[in-house]
């Protein structure tokens, strides 16, 4: 006796078209999950980016220096860098007037480091209280650049010509400007400045 196949079971029309639905459903809402986290992913990341770029620094390099040439490696700068700084400081503390000079000094004590900042303070301040009663006095230093900067590992010493005003009167000597100094973390500092005379001064008589 033949066996009679039984006939196929076909599920009805709508519940295919439901369960079809549901499938589809379900896809889109995974695509738009998907798209939604893209997107809070994108906005997160743009936003990373530009709380970066606010706290970037550009290094502005100084009028008459070459970018090659100022550099740190480490804690070891170049030779460029601290003779620039070093021009700078004799700049400051050594062309002035009384009237200039506090704050020409408040510049220099930005660069001391903390562990001698009081100290270098109180002898930056005598010397202002010193000048103060001089209103006539002019000071000027030159840099002698036919000598070389001499630089060591804690100490640069500047060759220069200083002249003293009073009056008609005009006082010069040379010698050099001695900076000590200690390079941390990437940060010059200063540690100390004073100033070695190279024999005796002369005084000039200046002409009407």
């Amino acid at each position: 006796m033949s066996e009679i196949a039984s006939p196929q079971k076909h599920k009805p029309f709508l519940r295919y078209f439901t369960d079809e639905g549901s499938n589809i459903w379900a896809e889109n809402r995974l695509l738009r999950f998907v798209a939604v986290l893209s997107f809070v992913g994108t906005l997160a990341v743009a936003g990373t980016l530009i709380m970066f770029s606010d706290r970037e620094k550009t290094i502005l390099v100084p009028f008459g220096q070459s970018l090659e040439g100022l550099y740190l490696v480490g804690d070891t700068p170049s030779e460029t860098y601290l003779i620039a700084i070093a021009r700078n400081i004799v700049q400051l503390t050594g062309t002035y007037t009384s009237s200039s000079l506090e704050f020409q000094l408040d510049e220099v004590l930005k660069l001391v480091h903390p562990s001698r900042y009081s100290a270098v303070r109180e002898e930056f301040r005598l010397l202002v209280g010193q000048l103060s009663d001089f209103r006539e006095i002019t000071f000027a230093t030159h840099i002698r650049y036919e000598a070389p900067f001499e630089i060591g590992e804690r100490r640069i010493r500047v060759p220069v010509k200083r002249l003293r005003f009073i009056g008609r009167s005009r006082t010069e000597d040379t010698g050099f400007v001695e900076m000590d100094y200690l390079v941390e973390e990437g940060r010059f500092w200063l540690t100390g400045i004073g100033y070695s005379r190279i024999g005796e001064g002369k005084n000039v008589q200046t002409e009407n």
